[in-house]
């Protein structure tokens, strides 16, 4: 029984029986070779080219942070109250990047800039401005998915504080430009919310004045309105409110798409075929050995 066992392994694993077998239909590993270079040809040449542009910015928090270590420690619960931040600034940081990814953000941005038929091209028609009849508009959860996976990315950097946002498209100049306006469009919102924040705090930390006769708690919150309406002063003067640029983005070289790899598609063309091929051979036949062995046991 060991030996049927063992002779039955040889049978399928002998290597030069596998290399006769390959030789034998080397014409068919030929034609898998030609057709798979054939097709990652044509994938090379006729996929669309994509381009990328980024751009680099910095928080701009620190530039808004210090409050001394005595009003925190005097006021830091009425100041958490109020709505005031007397904390460190990487928590504001992290709240911009949460609402630049946010789907809220990205469908606005595709709203008003139109980018419906852009991004579901095959959906539109060109020529009517409308959706291909039988069709509709596909929804925005859809279009904020697709954006957000296959069109836009945030890359940071925790070492360097540096962080980007990188646009591929078909369009060179449009991802320029989408990543510059998506970053103008967060601080935009950002000092937005800032002010409304600080009318808020202001608001609440004024009632709290006229409420209390103490000298020492009406100075401290004299010092808490204060620095409230520095904030609001800053947010409505400041235009990179959250994020300073560092590299804005241009747009890339004609000749440097990041895709198609056309160099990686025409060697891998080649290779596939060779791997489909010999595949192909071993099992084709172990499918005849199986096929004898069960024709010759019955």
């Amino acid at each position: 029984m060991a030996g049927a066992v063992e002779q039955q392994y040889d049978d399928d694993f002998d290597l030069s029986l596998m290399l006769l077998r390959l030789w034998a239909a080397r014409w068919w590993i030929l034609a898998s070779v030609i057709a798979s270079t054939a097709a990652f040809t044509a994938l090379a040449l006729l996929s669309p080219r994509v381009y990328s542009s980024s751009i680099v910015f910095v928080s701009a928090s620190s530039d808004r942070s210090g409050l001394s270590e005595s009003l925190r420690g005097s006021l830091g619960g009425l100041a958490s109250l109020a709505g005031v931040n007397l904390s460190a600034s990487g928590a504001e940081t992290q709240e911009a990047l949460a609402v630049l990814r946010s789907r809220q953000f990205t469908e606005a941005f595709i709203r008003d800039r139109q980018l419906m038929p852009e991004l579901f091209p095959d959906a539109w028609d060109a020529h009517t401005k409308s959706w291909k009849p039988g069709g509709q508009q596909p929804p925005p959860a859809k279009a904020y998915k697709y954006f957000d996976t296959r069109v836009r990315s945030i890359v940071e950097d925790k070492r360097t504080g540096l962080i980007a946002i990188r646009i591929d498209w078909t369009d060179r100049e449009k991802a320029a430009a989408w990543a510059n306006e998506l970053l103008q469009r967060l601080n935009e919102e950002m000092r937005k919310r800032a002010i409304a924040k600080a009318d808020a705090s202001v608001g609440y930390l004024e009632k709290e004045l006229e409420s209390t006769s103490q000298v020492a708690t009406r100075e401290a919150i004299n010092r808490l309105i204060e620095t409230q309406v520095k904030q609001r002063m800053l947010a409505n003067v400041t235009q990179e409110y959250a994020f300073r640029v560092v590299d804005k983005a241009m747009p890339a070289d004609a000749n440097d798409p990041v895709k198609p790899q056309k160099g990686l598609l025409l060697i891998a063309g080649p290779l596939v075929g060779i791997g489909i091929g010999i595949v192909a051979v071993w099992v084709v036949g172990w499918l005849r050995q199986t096929i004898r062995r069960t024709v010759e046991r019955s």
